[in-house]
């Protein structure tokens, strides 16, 4: 009977995981606008995160948007996606958002880029987190990730020499 039962233990934390790790592939590679209308617990708990807060109107819909990435961090694998505003060619505005499939929430990174051709910008000073309080780990790894992306691609990636 003990046998019985630690199998039976051991095939429903198999099929748990199996859950958990094909939710996460509902997200992977998607828009996060298409994952807000089909993915109704993120859509949910994105909506919550957002209520009541002073954002801007693109925020709700999120159309201009980064595909759904699966992150690891604190050994937890997480969704991240990034939106911007569209208006702006993605230049002014971005909200990154980490989701966490196993209790549904939220830590969000809404984020203004200082302006690189201004020197004294404080811009960022603006910034703010939303939802859950991120841990150390999620909020450096999502301002390094905006920070990354907010300089221009010419300094992201060294240029390579070529060989004479």
């Amino acid at each position: 009977m003990k046998r019985f039962t630690l199998i039976l233990s051991a095939a429903l934390a198999m099929l748990a995981f199996n859950a958990h790790a094909a939710g996460l592939e509902s997200f992977v590679g998607k828009n996060p606008a298409n994952l807000l209308k089909k993915e109704k617990p993120f859509a949910k708990a994105y909506r919550a995160t957002i209520k009541d807060q002073d954002l801007p109107v693109w925020t709700e819909r999120l159309s201009v948007g980064h595909p759904a990435e699966a992150v690891t961090l604190g050994g937890q694998t997480l969704i991240l996606m990034s939106a911007c505003n569209p208006k702006s060619g993605c230049e002014d505005e971005r909200f990154y958002i980490l989701y966490e499939p196993a209790d549904q929430s939220i830590t969000g990174f809404f984020f203004l880029p200082p302006d690189m051709s201004a020197p004294g910008d404080h811009r960022m000073a603006a910034s703010r987190w939303l939802g859950k309080t991120p841990a150390k780990e999620r909020s450096d790894f999502l301002l390094n990730r905006a920070l990354k992306d907010a300089m221009p691609e010419t300094e992201q990636q060294p240029a390579v020499k070529a060989a004479n």
